[in-house]
């Protein structure tokens, strides 16, 4: 596979542009979640149709919202009114969303028609690097100045974030849908091919792999000791981050698509048939089943006010955890197929049909 470098502008000149950086804060570990209160009944703030569909989650910062597009285009919009600040036509469809962080936007591609993985800046959407790849679906892990992707093909990346330099790359032969996870033992990825790699975070040497019951589609949790996996066999393995040891394993009654989140020291995973299991990872065998009675894939998104989840029929519904009651509902537009995004006490969820909304 050849990787080249191009510089080259990504967009026309904006008609307005956005902030000169956003200082997001850095995120916390895959799956942990951050207590964020919200106070339900929210109230829809506006709403901004950017494109046929959105794909992946939003890029929430302080003061905008990046989403990516099957329209090949990064939109930045302003996120205390909507509007939109620019629009960046890439070179093909975009599976997952965009990171943020201070003054870039990264973002990849699929490979139709060709696969990029790209930096571009927040001020106007111009193309700071852009590194030729294999087609990439699984969303982008930054870590300081390093960018890992990997590709359709199976390829690991570690890219420098200021220039797009490739520091290695390693071959996992098989694809990847879930986002690459950094735990202190190295770098973990689970591939379709129902297999789990550990890799060095500075060599990309494979230090363990083993079979994992199932594909994983979404990002594993980690509380740095362990991985916490969900499969589409309807597994949940939680495993050694040193070694990628098994330490218990419980089955749910349908497949999971969305990422589990770790809320202290409890497991919260979403399966497809409106299952939310809460799994306490000293002992899960005394795990809460409830039951939303309607098929979901987005979340869980854990806030101090709830659970939120959305469904296949297009509601956002904040869950009380204690008794599966609803606390708070939206209908929108079209399937939520990312999780509802909480940043200082406002909602942020992207439909089925190209809409963005904020609530608060």
């Amino acid at each position: 596979m050849v990787f080249l470098a191009v510089n080259a502008t990504a967009c026309p000149p904006p008609t307005r542009f956005g902030p000169e950086r956003d200082p997001t804060p850095q995120p916390a570990a895959a799956g942990l979640a951050v207590p964020e209160s919200l106070a339900p009944p929210l109230t829809a703030q506006w709403t901004h149709h950017v494109g046929r569909a959105i794909r992946g989650s939003p890029a929430v910062g302080r003061e905008v919202i990046a989403v990516g597009t099957v329209d090949h285009t990064v939109v930045l919009l302003e996120r205390e009114t909507g509007t939109v600040l620019w629009r960046a036509r890439l070179s093909g469809t975009i599976r997952a969303g965009p990171l943020l962080r201070d003054d870039r936007l990264y973002v990849a591609t699929e490979a139709t028609p060709t696969s990029h993985v790209y930096a571009l800046n927040l001020r106007d959407g111009r193309t700071a690097w852009r590194r030729a790849a294999g087609g990439v679906s699984a969303p982008l892990v930054l870590d300081g100045d390093a960018l890992y992707a990997v590709t359709d093909q199976g390829t690991a990346l570690r890219l420098a974030a200021r220039d797009g330099t490739v520091m290695w790359q390693r071959s996992l032969g098989a694809s990847v849908r879930a986002a690459p996870v950094l735990t202190p033992a190295g770098l973990a990825i689970a591939t379709t091919a129902d297999s789990l790699y550990l890799l060095d975070l500075m060599t990309g040497a494979v230090r363990a792999s083993r079979a994992t019951p199932g594909t994983v589609l979404a990002t594993p949790a980690t509380d740095g000791g362990h991985l916490f996996l969900a499969t589409v066999r309807g597994v949940v393995l939680a495993v050694t981050t040193e070694g990628l040891e098994s330490v218990w394993q419980l089955a749910l009654p349908d497949a999971v698509f969305g990422t589990s989140a770790l809320a202290a020291d409890t497991l919260v995973v979403l399966a497809r048939d409106g299952t939310l299991a809460l799994v306490p990872v000293a002992a899960p065998e005394s795990r809460r089943i409830l039951s939303l009675g309607r098929p979901a894939v987005a979340g869980p998104t854990v806030t101090t006010a709830g659970v939120l989840v959305g469904t296949v029929a297009g509601e956002v519904l904040c869950i009380d955890p204690a008794t599966g009651a609803v606390r708070w509902q939206e209908r929108l537009a079209g399937p939520i197929e990312s999780p509802p995004a909480v940043h200082d006490g406002e909602l942020v969820v992207v439909d089925g049909r190209g809409g963005v909304h904020l609530y608060r």
